[in-house]
C-alpha cells in the first residue's frame, strides 16, 4: 500500500504558477496559515450546499413556468420550443436559453491552463457571491473542457432551481432558471450529461406547502429536465406518486445518471424505501424498482448512483446494530451486500466503484475516531482501508466522481481554529494513495467554509464548488478550477 503524501502548496508558489487568478473573485487567498487561539463560541458549519434542509416536489403538470410566473411549453428560457426527433430524442438545435455571458473573474492576464505533467491542486481560476447564480450542490463535466453547474438560487424557501454551462475560462455560455410549475421552493440536486452532450438535471420541486398553527403539510416530487447541448429545453418528466396525508411531510432527495440512451433516477425520503427508475432518451419510463434493503435502516443512509445505473448504499442497521454495505445493478438488482457487526462504523459518504466495486468514506471500526476510505471489490470483499492523515478534517466526502486511471476525489472543509475552517480538497490514486491536497482560505484572519462537490472535466481538470460564510455571516457560493494532475 503506497503511503498518502500530502502536497502543500505556499501562496506564493501558487501566485507564480496561476499567474495571478485572484482578480476580483472576492473569496481571499489560498494558504496554509497558522492557526490561531480557539475561541469558546464556535459558528455553525454551512453545510453541503449552504442552505438549509427544506421541502421539496413537483405537480403533475406538463408544463413549466419562469420567474415571472408565466407558464410555459417546455422551451427553454428564451420562450422559443425545441422539436424532437422521434427516431433519436434528441432536440432541434433551437435558441438557446437566454442568461449571462460575464467573462470569469480572473485578472488581467487569461485564465492559465493545466498542461500535461502540471502538478495537481493547483487554482487555475475561482468565483464567488455575485459571479455565480447560486449554491451548486451539483457538478458535471461537458464537452469542450465544459462544465455544468446546477443548483438553487437562494437558500431556505426563497429559491429556484438553475443549471448552467460555462466554458474552461469560467465564462457563461448558456443558463436557465425552472421555477417549477407551483411556483413554490425548487432545486437542482444532481445533473448528468450524456455522450452527445444532452444535459439531464434532476430537481427536488415542491407542489404543496399548506401552514397551520402548529403543523403543516409538505409534499414534492423529484423531476427530470432534459436540455440540448445548445441549452434547448427538450422535455420533462416527473416521478409520479400518491400525494402526501394532510399534516405530514414528503421531501424527497435523489440520484442522477445517464449510460449511452438510458437514463437512472434513485428517489429516497425520510422513513421511506429506495426506487430506482430507468428511463429512455424520450422520458418514457423502462422500469421501476424498490431496491431491497434491511429493516430498520437509520434515517442517516449514504447512497450513490453510478454512471452505469448502479447504486451502493452503506447505513447503520439495528437489530442487531451494525454497518451494513449493499450494491445493486443497474435493474436494481442486489449484486452483494456486507454485515459489519460494530459499535463504531459510520458512513459519511458513498461512491460507486468500477466493475462492481463500491468505496465508503467514514469512521470506521479499524481506525474509530479518525476518517478513513474502504474499498470494496467487486465479489463484496475488503480490498483496502486508507486513513485519511488529517484530524482536523471535517464534512469529508466523495467528490461524486472517478477518473479513467481509478483517481477519485474528496472534498469538505480543514478546521483550522474555532472560528476558522478552510475548503479543502483532495485526490486520491486507485490504490489509496493521496495524491495532493488543496486548501482555501476565505479571507483572513477568520473565515468559515467548506466544499460541496467537485468534477472531472474532460481534459481531466478539477472543478470544485463550495460555500462560505460572506460579510454579516452570509452564506455565499464559491466555485474554483483546478489542476487535475
Amino acid at each position: 500500500m503506497t503511503t498518502p503524501k500530502i502536497a502543500a502548496l505556499p501562496l506564493l508558489s501558487l501566485v507564480l504558477a496561476c499567474g495571478d487568478p485572484s482578480g476580483g473573485s472576492g473569496s481571499g487567498a489560498t494558504s496554509t496559515s497558522s492557526e490561531t487561539d480557539e475561541p469558546t463560541d464556535e459558528p455553525p458549519t454551512t453545510g453541503t450546499s449552504g442552505e438549509a434542509e427544506t421541502e421539496s416536489g413537483s405537480s403533475d403538470s406538463g408544463t413549466t413556468s419562469d420567474p415571472s410566473g408565466e407558464a410555459s411549453t417546455g422551451a427553454a428560457s428564451t420562450g422559443e420550443e425545441s422539436t424532437v426527433d422521434a427516431s433519436t430524442g434528441e432536440a432541434s438545435t433551437g435558441e438557446a436559453s437566454a442568461g449571462s455571458t460575464g467573462e470569469a473573474s480572473t485578472g488581467d492576464l487569461p485564465a492559465p491552463t493545466c498542461e500535461p505533467g502540471d502538478g495537481g491542486g493547483v487554482l487555475v481560476w475561482s468565483q464567488s457571491e455575485a459571479q455565480l447564480p447560486g449554491f451548486m450542490p451539483a457538478l458535471a463535466g461537458g464537452a469542450d473542457d465544459s462544465v455544468v453547474l446546477a443548483g438553487q438560487t437562494g437558500v431556505g424557501d426563497d429559491g429556484d432551481a438553475f443549471v448552467e454551462l460555462r466554458d474552461a475560462q469560467g465564462a457563461t455560455l448558456w443558463s436557465d432558471l425552472y421555477a417549477g410549475v407551483n411556483g413554490l421552493q425548487d432545486r437542482a440536486v444532481d445533473v448528468a450529461v450524456d455522450p452527445a452532450g444532452f444535459i439531464h438535471v434532476l430537481v427536488a420541486e415542491s407542489i404543496l406547502a399548506v401552514e397551520g398553527e402548529q403543523m403543516g403539510t409538505y409534499d414534492g416530487r423529484l423531476v427530470v429536465l432534459r436540455y440540448a447541448p445548445d441549452g434547448a429545453h427538450v422535455w420533462r418528466w416527473e416521478h409520479e406518486r400518491p400525494p402526501a396525508a394532510p399534516w405530514t411531510s414528503y421531501s424527497p432527495g435523489g440520484k442522477l445518471a445517464v449510460d449511452g440512451q438510458a437514463i437512472f433516477v434513485v428517489e429516497h425520503a425520510f422513513d421511506g424505501p429506495f426506487e430506482h427508475v430507468r428511463l429512455d432518451a424520450f422520458g418514457n419510463v423502462l422500469g421501476e424498482t424498490t431496491l431491497a434493503v434491511p429493516a430498520w435502516l437509520h434515517y442517516n443512509s449514504r447512497y450513490d448512483l453510478g454512471p452505469d445505473g448502479s447504486v451502493v448504499i452503506a447505513a447503520r442497521v439495528g437489530d442487531p446494530d451494525r454497518l451494513w454495505v449493499g450494491r445493486f445493478d443497474d435493474q436494481g438488482a442486489s449484486s452483494w451486500s456486507l454485515d459489519f457487526e460494530d459499535e463504531d462504523s459510520h458512513p459519511d459518504s458513498v461512491l460507486v466503484g468500477e466493475d462492481g466495486a463500491a468505496y465508503v468514506l467514514g469512521s470506521l471500526n479499524e481506525n474509530p475516531g479518525v476518517l478513513s476510505v474502504r474499498k470494496f471489490s467487486g465479489d463484496g470483499s475488503v480490498a483496502w482501508t486508507q486513513p485519511l492523515p488529517d484530524a482536523s478534517l471535517q464534512g469529508i466526502r466523495f467528490g461524486g466522481a472517478i477518473r479513467p486511471d481509478g483517481a477519485l476525489l474528496l472534498l469538505g472543509g480543514n478546521k483550522q481554529s474555532g472560528q476558522r475552517m478552510d475548503l479543502w480538497a483532495g485526490m486520491m490514486a486507485a490504490e489509496g494513495a493521496l495524491l495532493w491536497t488543496f486548501e482555501h482560505e476565505f479571507g483572513p484572519p477568520h473565515s468559515w467554509g467548506d466544499g460541496n462537490t467537485a468534477a472531472f472535466t474532460s481534459s481531466g481538470a478539477v472543478v470544485v464548488s463550495g460555500s462560505f460564510d460572506g460579510e454579516g455571516g452570509k452564506s455565499q457560493p464559491w466555485l474554483g478550477r483546478l489542476c487535475g494532475g
